[in-house]
């Protein structure tokens, strides 16, 4: 197929640009409904600074104890608020203070919980058809949603500037930013980004305008007004003013070298700017001595933490991901492959922009060929310059996040998108000059995929509710740990159901519980992993359903089939069994839910030597007595490694004898492995014990020379396993490790 008949859909640009934008529009309002109220980062913050505009008439401060509800959104420019609380004024948005449940033990900015990635607990309340603040928080939603369908807009629009013709190549651009994961997330939520992207890029958009185009009074008039409303929406305004004044100031000069023409923009885009923002800038100064406000963002965050560069870089990777797709509170990911796909796509566009340069750079050579007398050196057409007048913006902005970052944590993708045209224009861009035709309907279709599954497959199962059963879909083997808890609450089984588990893993179960005895008080469940030694290896603090569903919400009959999971210590002493016990955060009492084993992330390297042979399933490989002397009442203490040649599938427990093997030992020192904590029924193949046993000497033991032996046997019966040295069965199923002299 070749290029023209695969770009024929851009013959009418403008179909195909209505199809990106609906298609776009149906995903924001949907990832909108499908992500919970306030599950995205800082949305409640924006939604109660709205409401208070709407309902006192008057700009919010921030004062030195900080609204929760507010945060340092108070400190805000306040143009996306005030648009805001003309949707929120008309709905009876009483009580939303108190109806809004938070999530206290919410895992914010950590993917990896296995839990409380909700912020909030969300009941039907929030439920269709939406009523009070529930509706005019989704109407903020929509409203961020038609902000991005103005800044897809802008994009196709500069596009069309820099490339009238190739339509193609602004359309698979505009598709790229509308599909992308993290926009889409992003205009579903309640936020002024998506106004500050929107204004941004259609200053952008005015910018390339000018620069191409002729200069009127007109056009710098409604720049200087959009950079104002701009500064009036977050502070990136004030960067965009000075990036905007830089750029005409150096297309006056180049093209008519006069000063009125150095001096018009920054009178006409500057002068309007800051008689729009200036009572802004003035407000900020008196109150909080910072023109910005960004003294109180650094404040409410806890001060500024005086990053390096280097420790700044290091969140580079956060930056990165989170640009493509991190939803929630910065706490749910999607699948490694979405971050491929985009890293592709980011990759050969890379390579196209490659391909166009030194393209460029073997036509200028022949031109140069061909005309010897052809200048070598001069400005550039406006035209030709204008990719990277835009391109020199996105570096702008993220040595302003740098900026930001020094002094607070910040490492969000989306405080990158003002950004977005140019980016998108460039990967549009690269993308189309590896001139593969196939690629321009593969690349949207790839960047749809990713949108589409993580608003249905990524996004929802994190705050999907435990679902409920009858009785008897209790798995037998969890109906052993049936119990009351304390304030009446009724634990109908538990199922642990990881058996094997690694330092920092997660091990997953699911508790049963019973819908009829709801205590008064909301619970707090608390899940406690106890290790070797009986340590704390791994606990959860939780209301019900991971945070999910508490009692509250139940209905009144059923079982309540609640999975959760809790990560264990990454520095916890293995192999050990892990042993799980449950009950509520104010009661003292606990019960049993069950076991597992936890095991190091590698086995020790085994010994080539083998001393003994126990049964068909142990070996034993290494063995060492702390001395071989001793006075009576000494303790010695001995080091031996196991080595599994098969599962024993039964309880073993180590003897350790001083005397003879065909006599009643003198003393014994008998223990299950790992001092009880790692029993053989816990036992597979390869596995490789390291053990140590100890023997404590009684006072009156008479001097003399005595064999210390070790072996091991069933507790049930007494039968010791038969043991084997160089093939040969030894006596009493016994090894023996040295001859120990008592003085």
């Amino acid at each position: 197929m070749n290029a023209i008949s695969f770009r024929h859909p851009a013959r009418q640009p403008h179909r195909w640009l209505a199809l990106i934008l609906g298609a776009y529009l149906l995903l924001a309002l949907g990832y909108g409904i499908v992500n919970p109220l306030f599950e995205a980062p800082d949305e409640h913050w924006h939604y109660f600074t709205a409401q208070y505009i709407a309902e006192t008439g008057e700009l919010p401060r921030v004062t030195t104890q900080p609204d929760p509800w507010m945060a340092q959104e108070a400190a805000q420019p306040p143009l996306y608020y005030l648009l805001g609380s003309l949707l929120v004024r008309p709905i009876p948005t009483a009580g939303a203070r108190e109806t809004l449940w938070p999530n206290p033990f919410v895992q914010l900015g950590d993917a990896s919980a296995p839990v409380n990635r909700n912020a909030f607990v969300h009941g039907p309340w929030e439920n269709w058809p939406w009523q009070g603040y529930v509706l005019a928080a989704h109407l903020l939603r929509a409203l961020s949603a038609l902000f991005g369908l103005v800044t897809l807009l802008a994009i196709y629009a500069s596009g069309r500037l820099l490339w009238p013709t190739h339509p193609e190549r602004t359309l698979l651009a505009t598709a790229l930013v509308a599909f992308l994961p993290q926009f889409l997330f992003l205009h579903g939520a309640i936020s002024n980004d998506p106004l500050i992207i929107m204004l941004v890029s259609l200053a952008l958009w005015q910018l390339l305008v000018l620069w191409l185009g002729e200069v009127s009074n007109t056009r710098l008039l409604l720049l200087g007004l959009t950079i104002g409303l701009a500064i009036l929406t977050k502070t990136a305004g004030l960067l965009l003013l000075i990036y905007a004044s830089s750029v005409l100031v150096v297309r006056g000069w180049h093209r008519h070298r006069s000063l009125w023409a150095v001096l018009r923009p920054l009178i006409f885009v500057g002068g309007v700017a800051l008689l729009v923002s200036g009572w802004l800038l003035w407000r900020n100064w008196t109150l909080y001595g910072d023109i910005t406000a960004v003294n109180q963002f650094i404040h409410i965050a806890g001060g500024d933490r005086d990053y390096t560069l280097m420790a700044v870089l290091g969140e580079s990777g956060g930056l990165w991901t989170s640009f493509f797709a991190v939803f929630g509170w910065f706490n749910v990911r999607a699948p490694g492959w979405v971050y491929w796909i985009w890293n592709g796509l980011i990759l050969l566009a890379l390579a196209g922009g490659l391909v166009s340069l030194f393209s460029g750079v073997r036509a200028a050579r022949a031109s140069r060929r061909a005309d010897p007398d052809l200048p070598r050196s001069g400005f550039a057409p406006a035209r030709s310059l204008a990719p990277l007048l835009i391109a020199l913006w996105p570096a702008l902005v993220y040595a302003g996040l740098v900026n930001f970052m020094l002094r607070t944590p910040a490492a969000q993708g989306r405080l990158l998108f003002p950004g977005l045209l140019p980016l998108g224009l460039a990967i549009g861009f690269g993308l189309d000059r590896l001139r593969w035709p196939p690629l321009l309907l593969l690349a949207p279709l790839l960047a749809l995929f990713t949108a589409l599954y993580s608003l249905f497959f990524v996004i929802p199962p994190v705050y999907e509710l435990p679902p409920q059963v009858n009785a008897a879909a209790i798995p037998d083997q969890a109906r052993a740990y049936k119990a009351t808890l304390d304030g009446g609450l009724e634990l109908a089984g538990v199922d642990l159901e990881t058996r094997e588990a690694q330092p920092g893993e997660v091990l997953w179960l699911t508790l049963y519980w019973e819908t009829g005895h709801v205590p008064v008080v909301t619970p707090e469940i608390v899940l406690e992993l106890f290790g070797y030694e009986g340590e704390l290896v791994g606990k959860l603090q939780s209301l019900h359903g991971g945070g999910l569903y508490p009692p509250r919400l139940w209905p009144e009959e059923g079982i309540i089939v609640d999975r959760v999971g809790v990560r264990l210590d990454k520095e916890m002493d293995t192999p050990t069994e892990v042993n799980l016990h449950l009950g509520l955060a104010d009661a003292p009492r606990r019960v049993p839910g069950g076991v597992a084993k936890a095991v190091p992330e590698r086995w020790p390297a085994g010994a080539d030597a083998v001393l003994a042979r126990l049964g068909d399933e142990i070996t034993l490989t290494a063995a060492n007595v702390d001395r071989e002397k001793v006075r009576p009442g000494d303790r010695l203490t001995v080091s031996v490694e196991w080595q599994v040649l098969a599962p024993p599938g039964r309880s073993l427990t180590t003897f350790l004898h001083l005397g003879e093997p065909d006599q009643a030992p003198l003393v014994t020192g008998d223990s299950v492995p790992r001092q009880g904590y790692y029993p053989t029924i816990w036992w597979e193949e390869g596995e490789v014990i390291r053990d140590t046993y100890t023997l404590a000497l009684p006072t009156e033991l008479a001097p003399g020379r005595y064999p210390l032996l070790i072996g091991m046997y069933e507790p049930v019966n007494d039968i010791r396993l038969s043991l084997t040295v160089a093939g040969e069965r030894q006596p009493a199923g016994a090894y023996r490790l040295a001859w120990i002299v008592v003085e």
